[in-house]
């Protein structure tokens, strides 16, 4: 119980904005808002068609997907649409209350199927909405009115697992359309694999992941676990049952398993058991008598954990590229020679996939997306390329939103799908060399083209087509404007289509697992050209149409392998039997509203102006919260409004070690260029100091009256552009700090100030540039970090201070995978007059990282190096009962080095100078990654060993402490 208060009190945290980014957009942005009786959509003003639409879906769904969860649909919620956007994503939150939709549709068709983006949303962002409105009952309810959305929100998330919550909305999009992730053998993949190819993995493995084995998230494990429970008690509101225990519960320990015990008889971990069981057979059943293909593996295998070797394509001198990733490897582009020897060529920024790449002429072009500076809801998907004969990168376009970019055959022209801020969808043709849009085609109504590709003349391009959750494959003529249906596909899922002369490949699950089809345009037969074990994908052409690469699916990751181009040795599509297990078929029936957006009655809702000063101030939480130290309780309330622009603080903070308390009030206006910070605070503070009476040291308490003021401005800027994760922020406050009633006649320390004032100005400017990182890698590869601070009183106060910091840190590669290197060295001025003790100096706080193993005291100028050897030593994947989790422990081997000059604050005189100091010191830490209480979030547990060498103010010696997540006890 002591945990879970601790934990309580950890996750009704709430941070205060100042230091945080926002995402919102820019000031020009103007919004509107349609008003329904379960929604408020609001919408910048040039998404209007879009947001009608969207508004009567959304209420359509309000009733129908409320029933599953018992609860009469939940009270009115704004739903932002963001439309600068190009990242294809959606969420609901608490705190403030709202859900937010990236409008730009994804174009891989294992991610969105035959649904249309927004529909898709819809029903599973919605699915959230009601999920926070079930938790909202029993003790959940009183601590939502004594505490406020962000304590309701957090213990929702303690007392039901993240799989719950997402494999819910999973099967709830599943049963509500046509097309929902539950029907494709895709989104269990590496789940079936990892069953049937390795071994049936314990539910904390399954659950908290792992650094050892490659585990697939929580909405295939949440999917799976939610459907298995539906199916077999054969009620759609099991869930409702299990989970409004729970969540009247919330701080019970294991009351989620103790609920499932409660209303199905079994506690979780032996229901997952059987679900892994019941899976288990009916997989192992879908394969029984199943003749697979045979094939040639290019790509080799080193035993380094799951990696994945995707899109595979051939080059003009017979070598194989593909897109190398995995538990322990960061995105790369590789080449492989005919014997699988891999060669690393180039690595790409943060790539927006779509589910392919394209090659021709040696030329690679793909998307990645880049950001705006300022603004973290606007951002871009561009294309760029790579020359495998010269060895050169650019980027072909700029402040762009094309995605499944593919280069024609003479290497002139480009071909991606495109979607407007308007939303409008269409296809557009770009000029390789110049980046500029050439041409673009588009559908009368607003149809989706996905996947576009040039055929192998470069005449035309074939590509998919999702219009009324229905799919096709088209090829289109850009010079006559006409399209022509190529396959009628309807709800199958196909994807990836390559025309290659009179053959049309594409994948599909047809029959029950994904493979890799091809159909005969000029005659119409369909074959079936590959017969996989978990799934084939990607195909492509070799130069001299006598092979077929593509990628076959293994529990270790993708391979490249070739078959020949043999059309006789495909099977026709009549005598490929299906073996579709259609585990999701109870959920239909349960719900009973199949394909509800199919036919939705249409209602013109009033458009307004949405007002972003009416609704600035949102207040969303209130009452006591402890900070992440534990070291200080608030009470207080906070506003942030839903477009992410102002965050407001006011409250009364008790401090635990002082035992005094203050009000203070924060507010971030984050609308503008600019970030714009104030805070204020009044209260009582003190401390107890050792000092010299009479030659014997003694306690003394110091107590005075603090006001503080600070105003400050902030520009953060966001400059990834390329593997590097890259970020830039310059800053400036000015602070006030005012004490009074001070309880001693005079100054008793130098750094501790008595009545008075004291104005500083502090500027800060800090600057990382920092290579992606895979799964098990602890640092970045490679990386730079540059921290410089300096604190001035230019106004007149009867206080002076002054202090200048610099912090550098180097990342470079360890001797194995996943090693890192990195050294840091920091140097820091503090302002003093050395001649006469002046008792008007008010010194800082350090800002540096001072050699460990080491207590300081205050130097007038003091220099750090410290030279770190990290390295990951056990991936133990042990579970201790439901307490502990143990997923791997690593270690840190460092040497410190310090020197400082003039220390001017002794110990115990506190006024004593001293010339110089030197520190050295070696140690290392051993810490172990792991989860209590079956919780996700991970700590850090170890100890830290350092060995001290004496000088002439310190003893030295061996140090032992024991550190949680790298805070030393």
């Amino acid at each position: 119980m002591r945990y879970y208060l601790i934990l309580f009190l950890l996750f009704s945290f709430y941070a205060n904005s100042q230091g945080q980014v926002l995402e919102n957009n820019p000031p020009s942005v103007k919004w509107k808002q349609i008003v329904t009786p379960g929604f408020r959509v609001i919408y910048p003003e040039n998404f209007s068609g879009n947001a009608q639409d969207l508004a009567n879906k959304l209420q359509s769904l309000h009733q129908p997907e409320s029933e599953s969860m018992g609860d009469k649909p939940p009270k009115r919620i704004s739903i932002v649409l963001q439309n600068k956007n190009a990242v294809s994503n959606g969420f609901v939150t608490l705190g403030p209350r709202r859900s937010e939709f990236q409008t730009m549709p994804p174009q891989d068709y294992n991610f969105i199927g035959n649904n249309e983006w927004l529909d898709l949303l819809a029903v599973h962002e919605f699915r959230h909405v009601i999920q926070y409105q079930h938790s909202k009952t029993g003790f959940n309810r009183v601590l939502y009115y004594l505490f406020g959305e962000n304590t309701q929100a957090a213990m929702a998330y303690c007392a039901a697992p993240p799989w719950f919550w997402e494999g819910d909305a999973v099967a709830t999009e599943t049963a509500f359309t046509s097309s929902g992730r539950g029907r494709m053998p895709s989104f269990n993949r590496a789940f079936r694999a990892n069953l049937l190819d390795k071994k049936q993995y314990n539910y904390h493995k399954q659950h908290l992941r792992s650094y050892k084995d490659f585990i697939p998230n929580h909405y295939v494990l949440g999917y799976h676990f939610v459907t298995h429970l539906r199916r077999e008690k054969q009620d759609k509101n099991v869930w409702e049952d299990v989970s409004h225990t729970s969540f009247f519960w919330p701080f019970v320990p294991f009351m989620f398993s103790n609920s499932m015990k409660i209303h199905t008889g079994s506690f979780l971990v032996p229901s997952y058991n059987h679900m892994m069981d019941e899976l288990d057979g009916l997989w192992t059943e879908q394969l029984k008598g199943l003749e697979l293909s045979s094939f040639e593996r290019v790509n080799n295998r080193k035993g380094e954990g799951f990696t994945d070797y995707q899109f595979p394509q051939e080059l003009s001198n017979g070598g194989v590229i593909a897109l190398k990733s995995g538990i322990a490897d960061i995105q790369t582009i590789v080449q492989l020679d005919e014997k699988g020897k891999e060669t690393r060529v180039f690595t790409p920024g943060i790539m927006n996939l779509g589910g392919m790449l394209s090659l021709e002429n040696d030329i690679l072009v793909w998307n990645e997306y880049n950001y705006d500076p300022r603004w973290r809801q606007k951002n871009y998907s561009v294309i760029k390329a790579y020359d495998f004969n010269s060895g050169e990168a650019k980027t072909i376009t700029r402040k762009s939103r094309y995605t499944s970019a593919a280069l024609s055959p003479d290497g002139e022209r480009i071909v991606a799908a495109a979607n407007s801020e308007e939303g409008k969808n269409y296809l557009a043709v770009i000029d390789y060399n110049s980046g500029n849009e050439q041409d673009k085609y588009s559908d009368p109504d607003n149809a989706l083209y996905a996947m576009a590709r040039w055929d192998s003349s470069g005449d035309q391009v074939v590509a998919l087509k999702i219009s009324d959750s229905k799919k096709q494959i088209v090829s289109i003529d850009l010079k006559s404007r006409t399209e022509k249906v190529l396959m009628d596909a309807g709800d199958e899922n196909v994807g990836h289509p390559v025309l290659q002369g009179e053959w049309l490949f594409y994948n599909s699950p047809y029959n029950g697992i994904d493979n890799i089809y091809a159909k005969n345009i000029n005659s119409g037969s369909i074959y079936q050209v590959t017969s996989s074990k978990f799934g084939a994908y990607n195909p492509s052409i070799s130069r001299k149409g006598q092979w077929i690469y593509y990628n076959d699916y293994t529990a270790d990751g993708f391979d490249v392998v070739k078959v020949p181009f043999q059309p006789e040795n495909w099977k026709a599509l009549e005598n490929v039997e299906d073996r579709s297990l259609k585990y999701y078929e109870p959920l239909v029936e349960q719900e009973g509203h199949k394909d509800i957006l199919a036919n939705v009655e249409k209602k013109e809702y009033e458009e307004k102006n949405y007002s972003k000063l009416g609704h600035a101030f949102n207040i969303h939480s209130w009452g006591p919260y402890a900070t992440t130290d534990l070291t200080r309780a608030q009470l207080g309330v906070f506003s942030r409004n839903v477009l992410s622009t102002t965050d407001i603080s006011l409250g009364y903070t008790y401090d635990i070690q002082e035992k005094t308390g203050y009000a203070s009030a924060n507010v971030s206006y984050q609308g503008w260029f600019p970030i714009f910070d104030l805070s204020v605070s009044k209260g009582d503070r003190s401390s107890t100091e050792t000092v010299r009476v009479d030659g014997e040291p003694q306690n003394v308490d110091f107590n005075w009256k603090e006001t503080q003021a600070s105003a400050g401005v902030r520009l953060p800027l966001l400059l990834t552009r390329s593997k590097y994760h890259s970020q830039l922020e310059v800053s400036n406050e000015v602070e006030l700090t005012k004490v009074s009633d001070y309880n001693q006649e005079d100054r008793a320390f130098l750094d501790q100030q008595a009545n008075g004032n004291l104005i500083t100005n502090a500027v800060g400017l800090s600057y990382y540039r920092l290579l992606k990182q895979s799964a098990r890698d602890i640092n970045s590869k490679w990386g730079q970090s540059i921290a410089f601070s300096h604190t001035s009183s230019p106004f007149t106060a009867d206080y002076d201070a002054g202090q200048t910091a610099a912090r550098l840190t180097l990342y470079f590669p360890g001797i194995l995978k996943n090693h890192s290197f990195y050294v840091r060295g920091a140097l820091q001025h503090k302002k003093w007059k050395v001649d006469t003790l002046s008792n008007d100096t008010y010194l800082l706080r350090n800002q540096i990282p001072l050699p460990r193993g080491y207590s300081h005291s205050t130097w007038e100028d003091f220099y750090s190096l410290s030279f770190n050897y990290t390295l990951p030593l056990w991936y133990p994947d042990v579970a201790l009962g439901p307490i502990l989790n143990i997923k791997r422990l690593r270690a840190n081997l460092f040497y410190d080095y310090g020197y400082g000059k003039i220390d001017v604050v002794n110990y115990e005189q506190r006024r004593q100078l001293k010339a110089q100091g030197t520190f050295n010191s070696i140690g290392a830490d051993f810490l172990f990654d792991v989860n209590f209480l079956r919780f996700p979030p991970e700590f850090s547990l170890g100890v830290r060993v350092t060995s001290a060498q004496a000088s002439t103010y310190s003893a030295g010696g061996i140090k032992v402490e024991f550190l949680l997540a790298n805070i030393n006890f």
